[in-house]
C-alpha cells in the first residue's frame, strides 16, 4: 500500500494503492449575506498513471467501479465546492451567534450533507460536485484538520453515488489524506471595497489580529484582496 504524502483512496476500485493528488485548495468565503464558508478543491492525477498491471479484460456483468477500463475512459477525479459553481457550496462555518474563531472551528470534524439526507435532497444542490466515472454525486463528508510541521494536515472522507451512470445509492466509499495543506485565505465579494472588507472581519472573525490583508495578485494595478493567516 502506497503511502505518499498526498492520496485519495476508492475503497474496491481496481486500483488499491490509490491515486496522487495532483492539486489541493483549502481556502474561505464570505457570501453577499455575509456568512463565512470553507471551500475545498482536490484533483487527481490520471487514474492509471502509477499502474503497471496487464490490461484487465472487461466483464460486462462487473460493475462499473470494478472495471479498470471505465476508470480509464474517465481520467481522473475533482472533487470541489469552487470548479462548477461557487453558490451555495463548500461548508457554512459561521452562524448567527457570535464571531468566527478560526483555531476553534477546525478544532472539530467538519460535517456537511449527513446521511440521512433530506427525502426533498437535491443532489445539485450537494456541498461538493465530483467527477470521477462521470459526474457523480458525493455526501456524507467528513473532514478533520490537525496542524503538521508545515501547515495543516487533512483527512476526508465521504460517500459517492454513480449518479451519472442512474445509480442514486450512495454505496462507495473514499478518503483521502493531504499533508502540508496551505489555508489559502477568505475571498470576500468583490462588490466590497477594502474598507468594508476590513470592517466585517473585524466584527466576525475573533482571531482577526492573527491574519493580514493579502494582494491576490500584486502585479495587476487592480489591488484585490484578500485576507490570510499570519504564518508564526
Amino acid at each position: 500500500m502506497k503511502t505518499a504524502s498526498n492520496r485519495i483512496f476508492f475503497l474496491g476500485n481496481p486500483y488499491p494503492d490509490g491515486h496522487e493528488i495532483s492539486k489541493f485548495i483549502w481556502s474561505g468565503r464570505v457570501d453577499e449575506n455575509q456568512f463565512i464558508w470553507f471551500d475545498f478543491h482536490l484533483e487527481t492525477v490520471d487514474y492509471y498513471a502509477e499502474d503497471e498491471t496487464e490490461e484487465e479484460d472487461f466483464d460486462e456483468e462487473e460493475s462499473d467501479w470494478k472495471a479498470k477500463i471505465v476508470w480509464e475512459n474517465y481520467h481522473s477525479c475533482k472533487i470541489s465546492s469552487t470548479f462548477w459553481s461557487e453558490e451555495d457550496k463548500g461548508i457554512r462555518v459561521s452562524d448567527d451567534l457570535g464571531k468566527l474563531n478560526f483555531e476553534t472551528c477546525i478544532q472539530n470534524p467538519l460535517m456537511v450533507d449527513n446521511f440521512p439526507l433530506a427525502e426533498d435532497c437535491a443532489y445539485e444542490d450537494l456541498a461538493f460536485d465530483i467527477y470521477l466515472l462521470g459526474h457523480d454525486s458525493c455526501a456524507n463528508h467528513r473532514l478533520m484538520i490537525d496542524k503538521d510541521v508545515s501547515g495543516f494536515r487533512i483527512e476526508w472522507t465521504g460517500k459517492i453515488a454513480l449518479t451519472y451512470s442512474g445509480d442514486t445509492n450512495f454505496i462507495y466509499d473514499f478518503n483521502a489524506t493531504i499533508n502540508h495543506v496551505k489555508f489559502d485565505g477568505f475571498y470576500y465579494p468583490p462588490s466590497w471595497s477594502l474598507e468594508k472588507a476590513n470592517d466585517f472581519f473585524k466584527q466576525h472573525l475573533e482571531d482577526f489580529e492573527d491574519f493580514e490583508f493579502m494582494d491576490v495578485n500584486p502585479k495587476s494595478n487592480q489591488r484585490v484582496y484578500k485576507l490570510m493567516r499570519i504564518e508564526k
